[in-house]
């Protein structure tokens, strides 16, 4: 199905939460299963959280190099579809990221989408997929562990994770090692993914809107001087100039090392830099990204960036869908 001609729909709209015994669809939007076991425990975990599982296809792994999606565009594109349609799928979790999401937005129904509101879980590649629906029908999505993860990531993001799934956004996110680069307080709507996936969005019709937003940005498998360039052109597109507030989480150069204290350093003040006219406020180091920890944030919830280095979530300013009827 090709993309069916939406507006954009500048009120967040929430979808109603999941509870223990609900049921997440879990599907496979970009990369194939390299390791099937780390799925197969991604699944555990959800059932010991209480949550039953339901999958359109069998999965598989696959070990060929050479193949780097799931499967065809449109067999994604209906794999995700069919599972939106189902009453009984509460909400919907990827399996894994990779690259992929960009190739199906063309073809899923945002109308469609809109009208039956679930939430959507993944990160890394599936920021495409949560900035695609969030643009054409405001619904909110959840930037979090995708199935894969589920059992490499610490207890405190695996906490988070079910909290904000359940509809409990009391809490506030940050951690200890977390640092205030340039101080000062923010609120706007949360624009939150892997950087390298929202820049492959602009100039397309699923752009994130950045004026007075919040970006929240982590990456993986990019040196330093690949992560500068997709800033600078960031910077040069003016979308840091349009900021409310940014934060930086993890970045790593892949099979999980993360950038050693240089690397970071230098990210930090290229950040400052480029950030520098618009002076607002930016912070490093937050539990968010390809490594152990990875709090799950809503994207496109209206978010405050407090002076004490806090992040406060604010649901109650977005238009809610109420408990989901089973």
């Amino acid at each position: 199905m090709r993309e069916t001609a939406v507006v954009d729909h500048p009120l967040p709209l929430l979808p109603p939460p999941v509870q223990p015994g609900d049921t997440i669809g879990l599907f496979c939007p970009a990369g194939p299963i390299r390791n099937m076991q780390a799925v197969e425990q991604g699944i555990a975990c959800l059932q010991n959280l209480g949550f039953r599982v339901k999958c359109s296809r069998k999965f598989r792994q696959e070990n060929d190099p050479n193949v780097y999606l799931a499967a065809a565009d449109i067999d994604r594109a209906q794999e995700l579809q069919s599972l939106w349609q189902d009453d009984e799928v509460a909400a919907l979790m990827a399996v894994r990221g990779g690259f992929g999401c960009l190739r199906l937005l063309e073809f899923l129904d945002f109308s469609f989408i809109r009208t039956r509101p679930k939430l959507v879980v993944g990160f890394s590649d599936l920021t495409a997929l949560l900035a695609a629906i969030h643009r054409k029908t405001g619904l909110i999505g959840l930037h979090g562990p995708v199935v894969s993860t589920l059992a490499s990531i610490d207890r405190s993001s695996r906490q988070c994770l079910l909290a904000r799934m359940t509809g409990d956004f009391s809490s506030r996110s940050g951690n200890s090692t977390m640092k205030i680069l340039c101080p000062g307080t923010a609120t706007g709507p949360l624009i939150v993914g892997n950087l390298t996936t929202l820049i492959h969005l602009i100039g397309t019709p699923y752009e994130p809107q950045f004026g007075e937003a919040i970006l929240v940005l982590e990456d993986t498998g990019e040196p330093i001087y690949r992560i500068d360039r997709m800033l600078t052109q960031l910077a040069g597109a003016g979308k840091f100039n349009q900021l409310a507030g940014l934060i930086i989480g993890s970045f790593d150069t892949g099979q999980g090392v993360d950038f050693d204290e240089g690397q970071y350093q230098l990210l930090q003040e290229r950040i400052l830099e480029l950030t520098a006219e618009k002076n607002c406020p930016v912070w490093s180091n937050f539990p968010l990204g390809h490594g152990e920890q990875n709090h799950a944030l809503p994207y496109g919830m209206v978010a405050s960036m407090e002076a004490d280095g806090s992040l406060g979530l604010h649901p109650e300013l977005a238009k809610g869908m109420g408990e989901r009827q089973k």
